[in-house]
């Protein structure tokens, strides 16, 4: 990797913060207003751009960063607008999933440890 590429990933992870900060105290503090829909726009689809790339380049990487706070309900608002917005339907994810292991995550079978921390978060 060359510096000109270490300086982008580390910009990039300097953006991230910033904006995922950002938004999480605009939302914690009902400021909804403050995030310009167009601007929510233009970075979701460039991360799953970027997700999907990095999918089919090898190991799906983790979807959420710790301690952001995502929810199922958010997850699922966030899928049904982006299947919409690509006219696609459930079911077609359904069979897409049935297909192909792209986009997947490997997964491990949890410790006690494991469970615990999903009861109490």
């Amino acid at each position: 990797m060359s510096p000109s590429d270490i300086a982008k990933g580390a910009r990039i992870s300097e953006l991230a913060s910033e904006l995922a900060g950002l938004m999480s105290e605009a939302v914690d503090e009902n400021r909804l207003a403050d995030i310009p829909d167009e601007a929510i726009g233009q970075v979701l689809a460039a991360c799953v751009r970027a997700y999907g790339a990095k999918c089919q380049d090898g190991d799906a990487p983790p979807p959420f960063a710790r301690n952001m706070g995502v929810t199922v309900t958010d997850v699922m608002i966030g899928c049904t607008a982006m299947l919409e917005a690509v006219n696609s339907l459930v079911f077609e994810l359904g069979l897409w999933q049935s297909w192909t292991s792209l986009g997947k995550r490997k997964r491990h079978n949890p410790t006690d440890a494991d469970i615990d921390a999903e009861i109490t978060s």
